[in-house]
């Protein structure tokens, strides 16, 4: 067995991993690169390795980062057939019709387009559920198990030739409100292991909660807005969901909540379908018939009217992405509050390095946005028990149940990488940070 880092190498975006046996050739996830521009241009470089050879591709999950460049592989010469989860596919149609759709829009530099984008589509014909097994041919078996990290995220185990390798995808963090626990990985000969938070502890949901409500009571109290820049995926459906008990409790004031983003709207209709998906407090909450993602105060604004018609309120709490404020509506947000001492801006997800959530969050005092030199006056905040990422602590516990042979980290920034190298080490593993299009043999 061969396995070539084709992405998510020394870097958090672009996850995508070309493995060669024998008689079968497997892609595992193939993502955009996003953040820095000198990251970006790998999305239009050639790939390394044929499209037209690979048999399977399979998709972990729906994040951009780990599908966003499908339509460019299938476009390429991809013919093969691609595996995922059912939401997954749902969610892959609504990431990549959207992806595509900016694109055509900026015309100059495309990737792919909407037409690309359905074609990839169907190349989706095998269709998994968690504890699944599929067989790949010539004796390559891969098995699908709850990554507990968004709606339908996988970790793939490979099977073949005497060997188990494991792919972690993206690991959830534990005790989330509308995703389960990541299970337990088996035995592993190789482990390909995603580093995001390799350096960092998550503090516990219930504190960043409350920390939440706080930023959330006393900014409307001083009259500002709360502008929080999510992720369409799971991120804003998990903010909703708090949001609305925090509502339900009287713990924050009445006050409107405005979902701008058509994104996340069509992301949130995608989780109404699959909620006897989430764990039971919230499976029993649905059963209720009552609706976090349709409560009282918040109102969903679709048109460029209604979302411009925000700036005329004052003293409300606006979701918008994109989550790394590198694109979308939330920029138009962050443009007329962060000027204001007032107004606050809480970061729930990661910020990649060279994005301008990223410039923010690390204390720039003043940022380019839209064109325009915008001074931050607003206060910055960043809540990272809400992550749907595992932290340190959980990669490490559910790195050594699969107690590998071989341990291969990759997604993840230098400073995380060399964390998460330096426990494993410690606990006597042998760890491998890998560089981008390295090929080792297994």
């Amino acid at each position: 067995m061969r396995l070539t880092f084709a992405g998510a190498a020394g870097t958090v975006t672009g996850s995508c991993f070309f493995l060669e046996t024998k008689g079968t050739k497997i892609l595992v996830d193939c993502g955009m690169f996003q953040g820095l521009p000198e990251l970006e241009v790998r999305n239009t470089e050639p790939f390394s390795f044929d499209p037209a050879q690979v048999d399977w591709l399979i998709l972990t999950h729906g994040h951009l980062d780990h599908l966003g460049l499908v339509p460019r592989l299938v476009r390429e010469g991809f013919q093969g057939r691609g595996i995922c989860t059912v939401p997954t596919r749902d969610i892959a149609q609504v990431m990549l019709m959207d992806a595509a759709r900016i694109q055509e829009e900026e015309e100059e530099g495309a990737l792919y387009t909407v037409e690309d984008a359905l074609d990839s589509l169907d190349r989706f014909s095998v269709l998994v559920e968690y504890g699944e097994e599929v067989e790949l041919g010539r004796g390559i078996t891969a098995k699908f198990h709850d990554a507990g990290h968004i709606l339908g995220a996988t970790f793939v185990e490979i099977k073949g030739e005497g060997k188990t390798l494991v792919f972690s995808g993206d690991l959830g963090n534990r005790g989330k409100p509308l995703v389960e626990d990541p299970v337990y990985p088996p035995k592993a000969d190789a482990l390909i292991l995603e580093s995001t938070y390799g350096d960092r502890f998550h503090p516990p949901l219930a504190d960043s909660v409350e920390e939440l409500r706080r930023v959330i009571v006393e900014t409307l109290r001083n009259g500002g807005n709360v502008v929080i820049p999510s992720f369409a995926l799971e991120r804003t459906q998990e903010v909703l969901y708090i949001l609305f008990w925090l509502w339900k409790e009287r713990k924050i004031p009445r006050t409107k909540i405005f979902l701008d983003s058509p994104l996340a709207t069509q992301a949130t209709k995608i989780f109404e379908r699959y909620t006897e998906r989430f764990p039971e407090p919230a499976r029993k909450i649905f059963r209720k018939k009552e609706d976090p993602f349709d409560f009282e105060l918040l109102e969903y604004t679709l048109s460029k009217a209604a979302s411009k018609k925000i700036a005329e309120e004052d003293g409300v709490i606006i979701i918008a992405g994109s989550g790394m404020c590198t694109g979308g509506r939330v920029l138009y947000h962050l443009r007329a509050n962060l000027p204001r001492p007032e107004s606050s801006i809480v970061f729930v997800g990661y910020q990649a390095e060279g994005t301008l959530g990223r410039a923010i969050l690390d204390g720039a005092p003043e940022v380019e946005i839209l064109g325009s030199l915008v001074p931050v006056r607003a206060g910055i905040w960043r809540i990272e028990g809400l992550s749907a990422h595992a932290d340190q602590e959980v990669l490490v516990d559910w790195a050594l149940h699969a107690d590998p042979g071989q341990t291969f980290l990759v997604h993840g920034e230098p400073r995380a990488l060399g964390a998460l190298a330096a426990r494993l080490a410690d606990h006597g593993y042998s760890v491998h940070i890998a560089a981008w299009r390295e090929t080792v043999e297994l």
